[in-house]
Formats: C-alpha cells, structure tokens, sequence
C-alpha cells in the first residue's frame, strides 16, 4: 500500500516543494519551469508566498516578511482559493489562500490543486476527487488522476487514460498509455508510440503521427519530426510556423521558445524572430519576462529581449502574482520581483 501510495503521489506530481506543478510532471514539460499567470498590470507579491525555514516551509507576503512559521513539508500554488499543504508525515490537506487557516484538514496520501471546483487527492491508495469543503465527491476507484482541464480530467484505469466530467462521469473510456490534459478543445493522445490529438468526444482528429507533440496554446501546438526538427501546427493539423526548429516550446503571451542551431530565442505568433537565439535554455514568458539562461547563469528578458534580470541565479522559475523564485544551486530558494529586486534572500 505505501508503494502504491507513492506512485500515485509521483503521479499527481506534488512532492516538489514551493513549487506548482501540473499533473504527471507536465508529462515531459513545455517549458520546463513552474507557475505563471497573466500579463498586464501586476501587484508585486500579491497574497502569500511558501519560503523554506530550517527545512520546513512557510509563508511570507509580498513584502518578505514571514506571516506562518515553518512547520509544513510540502506546499502547491494557491488555486481557487486553497492552498495545498503537507505534513511531514505526508498528509495533505488546504489552507485557506487569504487567511492561511486551515479549511481541509490533512488526511490525504497526496494531493493536487484545485481546478474546476475540483482537485485530486489518494484515498487507500487509489485516486479520488474532493470539492473545496474536502467532501469526496468522485469516490476512490482510479489507479492515477489528474486535475481538470476544460470540464475534463484524465483519469487511469487498467494501465490505460480515459477522461472524467465533474461529476465522475467516464466521457472517454480508458483508451490511451499516454494522454495530455485537454487545452483548446484537444488532448494530446499516443498510439503506438506516436502522438495525435483526440477532442473531447473521443474523437482522434489529428492523426498520430509525431514522436512527441505538446499541448494548444494560442491556437498552436509544438510537434517533433522523425529526424529531431520541431515546428508549430494548428489545430486543423497544417504547419504554421517551421518544421525547422532544433527545440520548441509551447506559446505564452504571444511568444514561443525556439532553438535555432545551439541557442534558444523566441518567435511571434507569425512566426517571425523576435528575440535573437542567444541563450542555452529558456523558459516560458509570465507577467512580461521570461528566464533565460547564459554560461553566467539564469536571468531575465523582456518581450522586446531585454536583459531586465542579470543571469546570476542557478535556477529561476517563471513569474507568479509578481515575484518569481529562484534558487543558488545548493538547494537554498528564494525571491525576486520582476525588476530583479531581491525581496526575500535564498534559504533552505
């Protein structure tokens, strides 16, 4: 049972610490690095940030000043209001995101965030649904879960993903090894090892035909090609950008990560080079800034390429609610905000 438990735990992706994560990793990522939200006018370090203390974590506000003591394992990004919290006894269960009172207290194996009114949790081993009063609603009967997405959750039974509606209906039978969350009406699928894409009927309308493909964003989804070249297809499955490209990133705000020969820069919705290939990795742009790494380090640009942030961090995670997190490469963390202020310093 505790094996079990961990691997669903792994599945729901929850054991990172001060870290969002989607369900099952991001399955490979589209970015590689965490969090984000809209762009526009932003409140630097608006509501509660989760900060190491002597290997514990706690809370903080925008400002850097501790608001709980340290005293839980692990966190997830607040989302709908609760925050998912663990004990060091591995239970899970959700604060309050404005107040940090406890609502669910913990007693789950693990758990996910909450979407649709709705987040993942493990009851005995197997996945489940709870409703923001912590009422399981969806009983446990899944050998993984995932969190929804567009009215509809990727659910697995018998080795094979199907999808769920809010209510626990099964809407696609367990059909595929493989599946990503539904995104602009489509969800990667595999089939014998390549990727296509289904809608939300079932249907496959994209045929497989890719070694790997990344989920719609801004009307584009990033595919792979037999001889390792990427490019940019539309949800009708013609190109729109490429093939051509040595690695690609999914869209966000209006921007994709491209590698161009050695070095990452980005492309516009039309395809064309906007920020230069002059990087040795990237991540994905929120809130108007992007991480990119050098041989210095990791920093960050702006939409127009700018360097905004010197690359003296280690690791760098993508901006959320006005401050971003990065760490020193010894496993200490901390905060920026988007000027590349440091609001509270490095710590384990």
């Amino acid at each position: 049972m505790a094996r079990r438990a961990a691997t669903l735990l792994a599945t729901l992706c929850i054991l990172i610490p001060l870290a969002a994560c989607d369900a099952v990793s991001d399955l490979g990522g589209e970015g590689g690095l965490t969090g984000g939200g809209p762009s526009g006018d932003v409140q630097a370090g608006e509501g509660y940030f989760p900060v190491r203390d002597g290997g514990l974590v706690g809370f903080m506000d925008g400002e850097g000043e501790m608001v709980a003591e340290a005293q839980w394992a692990f966190t997830l990004e607040p989302s709908e209001g609760l925050v998912g919290v663990g004990t060091v006894e591995e239970e899970w269960g959700y604060l309050d995101a404005e107040t940090l009172e406890g609502v669910i207290e913990p007693r789950f194996a693990s758990a996910g965030p909450f979407s649709g009114g709705r987040a993942a949790v493990a009851v005995n081993g197997l996945g489940a649904y709870i409703d923001d009063t912590g009422e399981v609603v969806i009983p446990p009967r899944f050998d993984a879960a995932r969190r929804f997405s567009e009215g509809l959750a990727a659910v697995r039974v018998g080795g094979k993903w199907g999808f769920i509606d809010a209510d626990g209906e099964m809407m696609i039978p367990p059909t595929w090894l493989f599946t990503r969350d539904f995104s602009e009406g489509l969800a990667v699928v595999r089939v014998d090892g390549r990727h296509g894409y289904a809608d939300a009927s079932g249907e496959i309308v994209i045929e497989p035909q890719y070694p790997e493909a990344y989920t719609f964003s801004q009307g584009m989804a990033a595919v792979r090609l037999d001889d390792g070249t990427w490019g940019f297809i539309d949800t009708q499955g013609e190109w729109a950008h490429g093939p051509g490209f040595y690695g690609a990133q999914s869209y966000s705000e209006d921007l994709a990560g491209v590698r161009v020969g050695a070095k990452w820069g980005y492309i516009d919705l039309a395809g064309e080079q906007v920020i230069e290939p002059a990087y040795d990795r990237v991540g994905r742009f929120s809130q108007g800034r992007a991480a990119v790494e050098t041989r210095d380090g990791w920093g960050y640009v702006d939409a127009e390429g700018n360097l905004v942030v010197e690359p003296t961090w280690a690791r760098a995670d993508e901006f959320s609610r006005g401050l971003a997190q990065v760490g020193d490469g010894e496993g200490a963390f901390g905060y920026i905000d988007r000027a590349g202020n440091v609001v509270r310093e490095p710590a384990r």
